[in-house]
């Protein structure tokens, strides 16, 4: 059974966003990993100069409840022999049609665990509040992410809310300009790279739109230009499986937040008229 949660792994990914307090904690665990999980907080934040609330705070930073959570995991990971051994890159020229299916399922089931992990619940929880609120959801993605933006609008739509969604980068400008303060963005990227996701944004923000980002873990640029942003984990090894990951990850979090935002309007006709066995 391969082990889908690796404290270390999440520790190594998130290292370059740290702040230098996070970084000392980090760099103690990396180093120290069988120590601490026999360490009491205070002797882990004594010695690596840090205090026993950065420590807990840097557990929940990487998807645990506390200091608790991190040392249980850091056992399970450090005495359990779960490594299968498998690669979890896809190639097509040497991977026989076996071996291709584990990689698909144990990257999904890897993928979607982590985003468990680290995701923040109050943010799907005010994004839902902020949609329901909303006058128009203007829904913007492109590539792969337009897929799950889609998604978005055609579930908003069950509910006759007013959602529109385009991967065009200069008709989304248009409606931008005629937007107002009672719209909002929702923009679905995977790395935040795109110019045309980073163009929308930063008219949006100039209109005053309160604007929703999902993508990524540690996506820096658009955490500055979003109000809010949901992330997902970072699972990511090789081109092949990039926009697998995180579609599935994505359509997770959209399927979590359409039934956010059912619970909030239940009492209402639009919801009533909705069959929800045929979600």
């Amino acid at each position: 059974m391969i082990r889908v949660y690796s404290v270390l792994d999440q520790i190594k990914k998130m290292y370059e966003t740290m702040t230098p307090v996070e970084k000392k904690i980090a760099d103690y665990i990396l180093n120290n990993s069988e120590a601490v999980t026999k360490m009491a907080v205070k002797r882990i934040a004594e010695e690596s100069g840090t205090s026993d609330a950065a420590i807990v705070r840097f557990s929940k930073r990487i998807g645990l409840s506390g200091i608790k959570a991190l040392k249980m995991e850091l056992v399970k990971e450090l005495t359990e022999n779960t490594d299968t051994g498998l690669s979890r890159t896809i190639d097509i020229n040497t991977d026989n049609h076996e071996l291709i299916f584990q990689k698909v399922f144990q990257n999904t089931l890897r993928s979607l665990y982590n985003t468990e992990k680290i995701i923040n619940h109050k943010r799907v929880i005010e994004s839902a509040q902020l949609i329901v609120k909303a006058n128009r959801s203007l829904i913007f993605g492109v590539s792969d992410s337009a897929n799950t933006a889609k998604d978005l609008e055609q579930k908003l739509q069950r509910l006759n809310f007013n959602a529109y969604f385009t991967s065009d980068r200069t008709l989304m400008m248009e409606r931008l300009k005629t937007a107002n303060d009672k719209d909002i963005l929702f923009v679905v990227s995977a790395k935040g790279h795109s110019t045309e996701v980073i163009d929308v944004l930063k008219l949006a923000k100039e209109q005053k739109l309160k604007t929703i980002v999902l993508t990524q873990q540690n996506v820096m640029q658009l955490a500055r230009l979003s109000d809010v942003k949901i992330e997902i984990s970072s699972e990511e090894s090789n081109v092949v499986d990039i926009n697998m990951t995180n579609r599935i990850s994505q359509l997770m979090v959209i399927d979590v937040l359409f039934f956010y935002i059912c619970k909030s309007v239940k009492d209402t006709a639009n919801y009533k008229r909705l069959n929800i066995l045929d979600i």
